[in-house]
């Protein structure tokens, strides 16, 4: 009995010994041993834990023999045993880098060192910190192998991306956008909720999407919260200035009046100078809305007006009000962004929530955006091998825009610096020439438009570990994308009619994935892990618009209230798709890998026969660096892989009516009516690209630079392309299959740490993207190169433009400019121009197809349609003779950036750039046409134009009537065309963190101050409108865009 109680009383003894708290403390720093503040603490499989202070020092009591698990955001997690010790410091190393990174990729993530495919990686610190609306436009030059841009820098609206050019000629060339398994576009997504981003460029990589891969995909991961860590609320506030970034260079009143005035004298309208309503007339009046006239005798200058020697009669002055229209267009404005973020956990659950609004106040009139997000996340471990997962996002984004952006641009940038802003009562802007060349402050006055988009994404899924190493993964969700639009006319100087449109679009997308991952390693070389699952989707929409008209009351903007309904339409689409896939990965050592990939896409866009897709794809990868004839190498490589992938994915961004057609309803005699719309194309069918890709990741001199290269070669086939009907059909065209086009080009990144010290650290980024594309095939059609559109030479066989066999796309075709006409001997040889109305000022003639001295000659190609002068056959300029005189879109485009760190001080420099695009500029040409008679404003390069007091001048002579009477200014000519190169300073930004001991002592985690600047300038030749405007149409030009937005703007960011 005694030897009982003492063994009982042993066995308390050492547990109480065991159950003894030891006292721990220590010091945490990162490599380079700057000691880091609120790092989380915890004993492990407990809930006691601590963080450090602004010393990174911490204290913490726990058992013999326990772990403590550091954690802190940016880096990895580490645990360390505390066995009989009573310091334990901590050195902690930033997230894994190199081989070692992990990233996402198609249905799960995987490690660098494994992956054979073309992946880049774009962390969330990279867009977050950048003041822009939509996470796109933080993107431009920072992913290698894709082209981001903006055609149109409207207030909220999405940059375009071209992952590798596109796979298209007439399709949808957008990547696939997934947010958190969503497809969605980025307006909407608060860039602050960025945790990461994955760019999937070859077919290894996307054919695991199928039917919707084949432009690349974009995978973003929103942030989730980090276990084991105590909530921390993150607050961040911008408050930016903005301003147009480039202006045109038009002429002032007293300039424009002289040259207009004299113009309009010796051209074919001399009346207009001395008639009512034109914009450089002697008699103007009270009543119209241009303001020159002549000053009468004894009379006082009025207000806001300036005078001039009449240049037709020095004896009168002229007087008149001179507004910079661009001044009324464009204003200095602010932009704002707050967030408010809030994450954490506890053993088994994560969390992340936020709210952010951001205001942008829009540079050009009439225009301005604002958007609230809201966003919830949760994981928790339900049991040991079951994790459920849960996500909300919610968006309200408003906008007031004009109806039609470029009109409204192309008043203000057409407007005659004469132009009265108001009316006599000095308070209501003046209205314009007519109904549709209105005063832009005056369109701004009259039309109330609203548009606004809610968007909801729910996404719940679950992961259960079946048994070691047998996972499954169920994902559900929904998305709706709602849009409403209205526009309101007020009664006016034009109409009393108050017309009204209301517009409605909803899409309602669901979502179901199941799939399960098993991954094994044996005998400790070779690994293997499989994927296969399935995957259902549904896209329905609704749409409905109306307009209605004849109120007469500016206090009913309703169409109710409107008595004459004018149009009325309705739809109603829905689609579903159906897929299996799958995916399995080898490696022998992490040195050979060899990985699988399969998906079957079923389509309900495509009848029946047509409606399966079948995506293949085979990738392979070697880490060489691993061999031992490398040995000699590792002092310097610490690895190096060689990549090769070969599949395919496909496009089906057709219509739901292209392949079945559709019909419409119309009205005759108060009667309803079918006819067919859309001619069907029951034989349509997908769209499929092949890809090649080969390339190699290496990191040297321990990660301290890093190289990723990347050559891939894309063949599309059964391209889907609207082809051209003959009128007899009822049609304009149908969609068909027509034949093939190859992109082509590689993708280079070099990262690099070039010093990196205990107070001082310099890191870069080069990235660089080349991309040519060229047509394949074409169906036969007996022209040469089987050429789709394009113009014919006279009767030879030579054709150019449009689509052709050989060629590449997006062809720029223009005139090409020989030489201006300054000598009797030039106007002797000039040819006869179809375009010329041949208005000889000296004599008051006209002869059709005749120069004039200072008149351009253009070049003529060889073989052109004769033209029949006087009974002969002479060589003429006509619209055979265009040339391509470049491409709409560049074949190189990156991006370098520079990062500056020293002690609580941090500078980024990042650039972007584009080469080997030219920009056709159709709005300068138009500014050296006078059309409308004489009242549009004037480029300031005419006073450069040809005279004979100025015969060696840039520009051919000057008419005022433009078309009507000179073919001199043509906007499709290479006097407007220009090199499209720009090399831009995207952002800069110097950020101050405030030192740890003094946000400490405030009981906050972190602090910083940001100053920062956006699309800051463009070293260019295009002028007065962004070098980026090129897009991926054919012969495509600028004219009237929204100016790219130069933003300057202070932050302060605090983490409680």
């Amino acid at each position: 009995m005694a030897r009982m109680l003492l063994s009982v009383l042993g066995i308390f003894l050492c547990a109480g010994a065991l159950a003894q708290n030891v006292a721990l403390k220590g010091v945490v720093k990162d490599n380079t041993g700057e000691k880091l503040t609120g790092v989380s603490i915890i004993i492990e499989n407990t809930s006691t834990g601590t963080t450090t202070n602004s010393d990174g020092e911490y204290s913490i009591e726990a058992p013999k023999g326990s772990t403590l698990v550091f954690f802190f955001l940016g880096f990895e997690t580490q645990r360390v045993e505390v066995g009989n010790k009573t310091i334990v410091d901590v050195v902690m190393s930033q997230t894994a880098v190199g081989m070692d990174e992990v990233v996402v990729v198609g249905y799960g993530t995987q490690s660098r060192r494994t992956i054979t495919s073309a992946v880049t990686k774009i962390d969330g610190d990279l867009v977050r910190g950048t003041p822009v609306n939509t996470l796109g436009e933080a993107l431009k030059g920072k992913i290698a192998g894709a082209r981001v841009y903006s055609s149109n820098n409207t207030p909220g609206a999405d940059p375009v991306i071209r992952i590798r050019g596109g796979s298209s000629i007439d399709g949808n060339n957008d990547p696939l956008i997934l947010v958190d398994g969503v497809e969605r576009a980025f307006s909407g997504i608060n860039p602050n909720d960025i945790e990461s981003m994955e760019v999937l460029k070859d077919a290894a990589s996307t054919a695991v999407y199928g039917s919707r891969g084949s432009n690349g995909v974009v995978l973003i991961t929103t942030k989730s919260g980090m276990r084991n860590t105590g909530p921390r609320v993150t607050f961040d506030a911008n408050v930016g200035f903005q301003q147009a970034e480039r202006r045109f260079d038009l002429l002032g009143a007293e300039d424009y009046i002289r040259i207009v005035r004299t113009s309009i004298a010796e051209g074919t309208s001399p009346m207009n100078n001395f008639t009512s309503g034109f914009s450089a007339s002697s008699i103007n009046d009270a009543n119209s809305v241009y303001s020159t006239r002549w000053l009468e005798e004894g009379e006082a200058l009025p207000a806001g007006y300036k005078k001039m020697r009449d240049p037709l009669d020095n004896t009168k002055w002229l007087i008149f009000q001179d507004n910079d229209w661009q001044d009324v267009l464009f204003r200095d404005n602010w932009w704002q962004n707050y967030y408010v973020g809030i994450d954490g956990g506890t053993e088994k659950t994560s969390y992340a929530a936020s709210v952010g609004y951001t205001k942008d106040d829009g540079v050009a009139l009439g225009t301005g955006y604002d958007r609230l997000n809201a966003r919830i996340s949760l994981n928790s471990n339900v049991t040991k091998r079951l994790r459920v997962r849960a996500t909300a996002d919610y968006s309200d984004a408003r906008s007031e825009e004009f109806d039609n952006q470029m009109n409204a641009i192309s008043r203000a940038l057409s407007a005659a610096p004469t132009m009265k802003r108001y009316m006599a009562d000095g308070v209501t802007p003046a209205y314009g020439y007519n109904a549709t060349s209105l005063n832009p402050e005056y369109y701004a006055y009259i039309y109330d438009f609203d548009n606004r988009n809610k968007r909801l994404s729910i996404v719940g899924g679950l992961d259960w570990e079946i048994i070691d190493g047998l996972k499954a993964t169920v994902d559900a969700s929904t998305y709706n994308h709602v849009t409403r639009k209205s526009s309101f006319r007020k009664r006016g100087y034009f109409s009393n009619l108050t017309p009204t449109t209301e517009s409605f679009n909803e899409l309602t997308r669901t979502k179901l994935d199941a799939y399960v991952n098993y991954s094994r390693t044996f005998a400790e070389k070779h690994s293997l892990s499989a994927m296969a699952g399935y995957s259902y989707s549904r896209d329905k929409t609704n749409a409905f618009a109306a307009s209605a008209e004849g109120g007469g009351s500016d206090l009913t903007p309703t169409l109710t209230a409107q008595p004459d309904r004018t149009s009325s339409t309705s739809s109603f689409s829905e689609i579903v798709m159906l897929s299996y896939f799958g995916r399995i990965n080898y490696d022998y050592k992490k040195k050979y890998m060899l990985t699988a990939t399969f998906r079957a896409d079923g389509s309900s866009k495509f009848l029946k026969g047509n409606q399966w897709g079948y995506f293949p794809a085979m990738s392979a990868g070697w880490m060489i660096s691993e061999e031992k004839f490398m040995e000699s190498t590792r002092r310097v490589v610490d690895d190096l892989k060689l990549r090769v992938s070969y599949g395919q994915t496909g496009n089906n961004y057709i219509s739901v009516n292209d392949a079945r057609g559709k019909y419409n309803v119309n009205f005759y005699n108060g009667n309803p009516g079918l006819y067919p719309a859309v001619m069907p194309n029951q034989d349509l069918q997908w769209e499929v690209t092949t890809q090649l890709d080969a390339g190699f990741d290496l990191s040297m001199f321990n990660n301290r630079l890093m190289v990723t290269a990347d050559y891939f070669n894309r063949l599309t086939d059964n391209l889907i392309y609207s082809k051209d009907l003959p009128n007899t059909t009822g049609f304009s065209n149908v969609k068909t299959n027509i034949g093939k086009v190859r992109f082509y080009g590689f993708d280079l990144e070099i990262s690099s740490r070039n010093i990196v010290k205990e107070n001082f650290s310099w890191e870069s980024k080069f990235t660089w993207s080349f991309v040519k594309n060229k047509v394949v095939k074409l169906p036969d059609n007996g022209l040469p190169q089987n050429r789709v559109g394009g113009i014919r030479v006279g009767n030879t066989n030579e054709y150019f433009g449009g689509i052709a066999e050989g060629e590449p796309l997006y062809q720029v075709v223009a005139f090409k400019m020989k030489h201006i006409i300054r000598t009797p001997e030039q106007l002797a040889a000039a040819l006869y121009d179809s375009y010329s109305k041949g208005y000889n000022p000296d004599d008051g003639t006209t002869v059709k197809g005749r120069k004039n001295m200072g008149d351009y000659e253009w070049v003529n190609r060889p073989g052109t349609t004769k033209a029949v002068v006087n009974g002969e056959e002479v060589e003429q300029i006509n619209s055979e003779d265009k040339f391509v005189i470049g491409y709409s879109v560049p074949h190189s485009t990156g991006g370098f950036s520079n990062t500056f760190r020293y002690k609580g001080l941090s500078l980024n420099v990042y650039l972007d750039w584009a080469i080997g695009h030219t920009i056709r500029h159709a709005q300068m040409a138009r500014q050296f046409i006078n059309t409308f008679t004489g009242n549009t404003a004037l480029n300031a390069g005419v006073l450069d134009t040809w005279s004979p007091q100025n015969p060696d001048a840039k520009y051919a002579r000057f008419y005022s009537g433009g078309e009507s009477v000179s073919a001199n200014f043509k906007n499709d000519s290479d006097v407007f065309a220009f090199k499209g190169d720009y090399l831009c300073i995207r952002e800069l930004s110097l950020a101050w963190d405030l030192p740890k001991k003094f946000v400490s002592k405030l009981g906050m985690q972190g602090a910083s101050i940001t100053l920062a600047g956006n699309n800051l300038h463009y070293f260019t030749a295009v002028p007065g409108v962004s070098p980026e405007v090129g897009t991926m149409s054919t012969n495509s030009a600028d004219y009237n865009n929204y100016p790219p937005i130069r933003r300057i703007s202070l932050g302060i960011k605090l983490i409680f």
